[in-house]
């Protein structure tokens, strides 16, 4: 025979399964979903925050890739280079005794030195349309370019152009110029801001800058 204790207690086990939550076991879902959304949410926000970062450096590469990749074909090819100050419309190359650096480079692919090209870093000047620290490249026949911008000298050594010889010695190693003696040329590009797209690097940010080290030298046998 059934009791009727067991009947009550199949009745009020059949009436706990069919019943709703209690309004303390509803808040604790809410907010438990509320979480678990908005770990989803940030864990998104993160991945399109770490895509663009790696996009922003695969594009400062490869721009600066490509403009060093112009700065070193034009230097291997130069029958004759100085290394001096310079910007757009003048150069004054460093002259023998001196200590081998500037702001600027100018070669010639010939022995012809009425015909060159020259590079240098603009650091001044009010720019509207283009930052200042900029690399920019000019040739004898006024064809001007500007191969990299958005530079810095974060560390004091970039933005310079220098002279090394067999062991490395710059011209802050008292390396004088002697242009008899075949010197590798150095320079550095720091990049404060990433051009395409436009990401900061700076203080603050990700980065305190991006920096490109390049090293080139003549092939020129003379």
């Amino acid at each position: 025979m059934r009791t009727q204790t067991g009947i009550y207690g199949r009745i009020f086990a059949r009436r706990r399964r069919l019943a709703g939550l209690t309004l303390t076991e509803l808040m604790t879902t809410v907010v438990l979903f509320s979480l678990l959304v908005t770990a989803f949410i940030y864990a998104h926000i993160f991945g399109l925050r770490y895509d663009e970062l790696v996009c922003s450096k695969l594009g400062a590469s490869e721009q600066s890739r490509r403009s060093f990749e112009k700065l070193t074909s034009d230097i291997r090819a130069s029958k004759i280079w100085r290394v001096g100050t310079g910007n757009q419309t003048s150069f004054t190359a460093v002259t023998n005794g001196n200590l081998l650096m500037g702001n600027a480079i100018q070669l010639n692919l010939t022995t012809d030195t009425n015909v060159f090209v020259r590079y240098y870093f603009d650091t001044n000047g009010p720019f509207t349309t283009q930052p200042n620290g900029r690399l920019c490249r000019i040739t004898s026949s006024g064809e001007y370019t500007i191969l990299a911008q958005y530079l810095t000298n974060s560390s004091g050594l970039s933005m310079i152009f220098r002279g090394q010889d067999y062991m490395g010695g710059t011209a802050t190693n008292n390396v004088l110029a002697d242009y008899r003696y075949k010197y590798v040329i150095d320079t550095i590009m720091e990049f404060s801001q990433y051009q395409y797209p436009r990401t900061y690097v700076g203080p603050g940010l990700y980065y305190d800058y991006y920096r490109i080290d390049l090293k080139a030298a003549s092939h020129s046998p003379n």
